[in-house]
């Protein structure tokens, strides 16, 4: 490995270097920074959703609730704090923790671009390139047209893990090069980084491409004879493996112990295509981003540009190019390429995506071709690699040119990026796309607590229920429970319609009634006038005009007519008749034939206790609610079964008096228990499964984390040298 001493003027550069890139990245997205508006496209995923799950955050710190476990806005509950997209303790995320959400959305955004920035930089630090190539990589990252999709998109949640996968890239090499203490706290603080991201996808996948790299580099060792070496760098990779999966096993044990749950468990290989199966005309977007369209004149060929997408710059192409042929030397490089290459064939439909899709976990993420985010960075490394190639030839032919071509190549690549971000990326108020509409202010004068069924996709826009403090049955929800979209199917079609993964629940018709009355749904929305059952539904009122976000068509407006249920039941009710049966299928079964008496149907292999009808005297009411938790008072002179109309989930526990209470899956999808005689005080409470124990090995983890960097600090500071001088290594 050579080094070169970089001169004390290049150091002093560095400074101005970082207040350049970050007036380059104000002048290319300072409009994020806006306290008073929101980033907004038609296709907005954070109007459309990951706002709201925000609000719920927000919303529940100011009730003084802490951070959510569970939330209430959407599909009759849902959890929250496990949920991918939620990022409730993302450190890219953590502006949504003491801020407004719509105040804090924009520099969330604008925070982890920055972030993307610096992996690129330390990545080529890592490889050993020069300031220049490093600031060209930080800037290219910074401005890279994929990223600024994703701002368009909306992918405030994914683009946490896209940012995060530079660092863990850069930790790689660093450990590769010289393993020690301090790499292996690097690609441990870099991988937790990853796991945080929640949406776990292309962090899945670039974790692959360096365990790749990591077991390449320690075969590499053994071969070259340096045995205890690779056994040196074997064990810091466990470590600092072991040490970033505990870290973060309080997200981890949650989401795998209801993995089993959700309904992309059972989805098929369609649902998990998405719609993206690319081909070789989408290649033509590496040298063009608008070759095939885009969505701002509404002419793109395909489903999502930001998914499909491969342009990385035309400039870094080359230069991508360029470090291929000229440094194909460097083991690092070889690495690059072969990623480069391989993870572009995984985008596109071939046997060779077919062939990798039943690999662990692999066919757990939807649209392979979102790998094209690790595509997008691999060549911008490539493209560092490649400038620093032809500097070191420009310096020996011209030495003058060594400054005027990385800094000319700099703002040509900052240029175009600014260029692309005032086009596609736009704010507007909050009023604008989330207004408090009359249907809401007439809703809201209810302080019962209900849920509200809009009928169709398009009568209240789900990203708004938090905001206007409704509960729906209805959502948009890529992790959604898989029981639910049962119950919903019966409640629709009178049969479980399909049994695969959804990402829209929506109600389009009511065949069972009396299932949408268990649900607690008081009123029913629709955007014309309804022929309802006589006697079930009154029409309340009727608001024309109404302002509603339609997904992937922006700003729309329709009629909303406000339907009152007459036959609503409450949150919580003693059931007047009872059906036992062993499991879900039998449940399912029973629920799926109508009766005039509609019993209950508790999934128990042994009745609890005799049923007894309900009496005149009995008493139930909810003293407090909120998002993941119920507090009722009761009163009955014999036990009676209780049917709580909360989504059934293994995390929901129930005391009464304090002393805990079985829980039994009831009517498919909902929950009930059987509560003693007399008068007490029952409480329900969501927990994430696992979560006391998985949270102590974090704490303790990130605790043996904290310690073990100060130590290594200390000894550094220790005996650190007096060096006059910066030692940049030029190969790996």
């Amino acid at each position: 490995m050579r080094y070169f001493a970089v001169p004390r003027s290049a150091a002093r550069l560095r400074i101005p270097i970082v207040v350049s890139v970050l007036l380059l990245s104000l002048a290319g997205y300072g409009s994020l920074l806006r306290l008073d508006s929101v980033p907004y496209s038609p296709h907005s995923d954070v109007v459309a959703y990951l706002l709201a799950a925000k609000q719920v955050l927000h919303r529940s710190l100011e009730q003084g609730f802490g951070i959510p476990f569970w939330r209430s806005d959407q599909l009759s509950g849902t959890p929250a704090f496990t949920n991918p997209n939620a990022l409730f303790t993302n450190p890219l995320h953590l502006a949504f923790l003491v801020g407004a959400p719509a105040r804090v959305v924009g520099l969330t955004f604008f925070l982890q671009l920055l972030a993307a920035a610096a992996g690129c930089y330390l990545t080529g630090r890592a490889l050993g390139l020069g300031l220049w190539p490093r600031v060209f990589m930080a800037v290219a990252g910074l401005f890279g047209f994929k990223l600024i999709l994703a701002v368009y998109a909306g992918w405030l949640a994914p683009l946490a893990g896209i940012a995060a996968v530079p660092f863990l890239f850069a930790s790689a090499f660093w450990l590769a090069r010289s393993p020690g203490l301090g790499s292996a706290l690097a690609l441990a603080a870099s991988a937790t980084l990853c796991l945080h991201g929640g949406h776990l996808q292309i962090p899945f996948y670039a974790g692959g491409f360096v365990g790749v790299y990591l077991l390449g580099a320690t075969l590499a060792a053994w071969r070259r004879g340096q045995r205890a070496q690779a056994g040196w760098l074997s064990l810091w990779i466990l470590a600092a493996t072991f040490l970033a999966i505990a870290s973060t096993l309080y997200l981890l044990w949650p989401m795998a112990a209801e993995a089993s749950l959700i309904s992309r468990s059972q989805a098929s290989s369609e649902f998990l295509q998405a719609g993206h199966r690319l081909g070789a005309r989408h290649l033509l977007t590496l040298l063009w981003p608008e070759a095939l369209g885009t969505p701002l004149d509404g002419d793109y060929q395909g489903t999502e540009i930001w998914e499909d997408n491969a342009y990385f710059g035309l400039l870094s192409l080359v230069l991508a190019t360029a470090g291929a042929s000229l440094a194909w030397r460097r083991p690092t490089t070889r690495f690059l390429v072969l990623g480069f290459v391989s993870s572009l064939l995984l985008a596109l439909d071939t046997p060779l995506l077919r062939l990798v899709y039943i690999l662990p976990g692999f066919s757990l993420f939807r649209s392979p071709a979102r790998i094209l985010f690790l595509t997008a960075f691999l060549g911008t490394a490539l493209a560092g690699v490649g400038l620093e190639a032809v500097l070191a030839s420009l310096r020996r032919r011209v030495p003058r040119l060594g400054v005027l071509v990385p800094v000319a190549l700099v703002f040509i690549v900052a240029g175009e990026g600014i260029l692309h971000a005032h086009r596609y990326l736009d704010t507007k108020p909050l009023s604008f796309f989330q207004p408090v509409t009359q249907s809401a202010r007439f809703l809201s004068r209810d302080p019962s607590l209900f849920r509200v069924a809009p009928l169709g996709r398009f009568t209240l826009p789900y990203g708004s229920a938090a905001s206007q403090g409704l509960q729906l049955i209805t959502g948009y929800e890529p992790y959604n429970l898989r029981r639910y979209q049962r119950y919903m199917d019966l409640l629709q079609f009178g049969q479980v319609h399909r049994d695969d993964a959804v990402v829209w629940t929506d109600l389009v018709q009511v065949t069972r009634w009396d299932l949408l009355d268990d649900l607690n749904v008081k009123y029913l929305l629709s955007s014309r006038p309804l022929p309802l059952p006589a006697g079930h539904f009154e029409l309340l009122a009727g608001f024309p005009r109404e302002p509603i976000f339609v997904f992937y068509r922006g700003m729309r407006e329709t009629d909303v007519f406000v339907y009152r249920n007459r036959q609503v039941r409450p949150r919580i009710y003693f059931a007047k008749q009872l059906l036992t049966v062993p499991d879900l299928s039998s449940a399912q079964a029973e629920l799926a034939r109508p009766s005039p008496e509609a019993p209950t149907i508790v999934e128990s292999p042994d009745r609890a206790e005799p049923f007894v009808p309900t009496s005149a005297d009995d008493r139930l009411s909810v003293v407090r609610a909120g998002d993941g938790f119920l507090d009722i008072s009761y009163e009955c002179g014999r036990g009676r079964f209780v049917v709580v109309s909360e989504i059934g989930h293994p995390g929901w526990r129930a005391t009464v008096d304090g002393q805990a209470l079985p829980l039994f899956p009831t009517n498919v999808s909902l929950m009930g228990a059987w509560l003693p005689a007399g008068r007490h005080r029952l409480a329900l409470a969501f927990r994430p499964l696992h979560f006391p124990a998985a949270l102590s090995v974090s704490l303790c983890s990130l605790g043996v984390f904290a310690v073990t960097l100060a130590l290594y600090g200390l000894r550094r500071r220790r005996f650190r040298p007096h060096a006059e001088t910066n030692i940049v290594s030029t190969g790996a």
